[in-house]
């Protein structure tokens, strides 16, 4: 039994000696250092939409290497922003590299990486780059009849700030104030539904003969521009220039003061008294007549 153990652990021990040692293959045998400068990238940042970013860097493995590029999000070792072929292979490499980052918010990696020759990986440091949001997005507004007891239900909107203010606590924030709410009853005596205003938004610069139980002759009245209109969808102004390229268009002409007969999902795009773009999406319309319950549920993005 004595010579089965030496003998097996011979034969393991010649196995062993026999053994090579492999290298993972994703291990990383790079190393860069970013140089920093005026606007250059030393770590991970925040920036604007569109902002230009600075990659002043030097990377150096050991391994030789043929390819210096910077990813965007890497999934796999495609997909490039810039990529530099370098004319002999080496071990160490400088470059400056200038990159526009996206103009739609959120966190972005961009790695930099080197490959040898055959586009095997050697190694790579990643940098995180958030985009902050260029616009503010409120959500589930409500936006409620001017009640002519209490007066406290919210018919006021600071869409900047994205507060709703009663007729009791609009007057102390009257200057922030950029749209109104009321259910306008024009058109109710008539046969025809056509004429019928209802859910209607307003500047506070525009007349409110239906609602003389409100005294806003010390309030300040921001003539907030208005029109009601169907593109680009909602969902689809993701920066501050997407809501200030809309507005354009949509208030190029037929802008108002005062935008009648809303409903749900009616898209309205407008310009605050301050110069600010924006577009509020009503989600849902509750009620049919100037009652202390009806309602409208908004959405509203406005440029920052």
């Amino acid at each position: 039994m004595k010579k089965y153990l030496i003998g097996a652990a011979c034969i393991l021990g010649i196995f062993s000696a026999c053994e090579k040692e492999v290298a993972p293959v994703d291990g990383n045998y790079a190393t860069v250092t970013l140089n920093g400068g005026e606007k250059a990238v030393t770590g991970d940042l925040a920036v604007n939409p569109g902002d230009s970013i600075t990659f002043d860097f030097t990377i150096n493995t050991q391994r030789v290497m043929k390819y210096v590029g910077i990813q965007k999000n890497p999934v796999n070792q495609t997909g490039f922003v810039v990529r530099d072929t370098l004319k002999a292979q080496q071990t160490s490499y400088s470059a400056l590299k200038k990159i526009m980052v996206d103009t739609i918010n959120g966190t972005y990696l961009y790695r930099i990486v080197a490959h040898d020759s055959v586009g095997t990986y050697i190694g790579s440091k990643d940098i995180t780059i958030t985009v902050n949001p260029d616009f503010y997005y409120y959500t589930v507004r409500m936006l409620r009849v001017p009640d002519t007891t209490a007066k406290t239900n919210t018919c006021y909107m600071a869409a900047t700030t994205g507060e709703v203010f009663s007729y009791t606590t609009g007057a102390a924030n009257s200057a922030k104030i950029d749209f109104g709410l009321m259910y306008d009853t024009t058109g109710t005596a008539s046969a025809s539904t056509t004429d019928d205003l209802k859910f209607c938004l307003y500047a506070l610069s525009a007349p409110q003969g239906q609602i003389p139980f409100y005294d806003l002759t010390s309030w300040t009245k921001n003539n907030t521009i208005m029109k009601k209109a169907t593109s680009p969808a909602f969902n689809k102004l993701l920066s501050g220039g997407d809501l200030r390229a809309a507005a354009k268009t949509n208030l190029a002409s037929g802008t108002s003061n005062k935008i009648t007969q809303l409903a749900s999902g009616n898209l309205v795009f407008f310009k605050t008294a301050s110069g600010k773009t924006g577009c509020l999406s009503v989600n849902y319309a509750n009620g049919s007549s100037p009652a202390i319950s009806s309602y409208i549920n908004v959405d509203v993005k406005i440029e920052r």
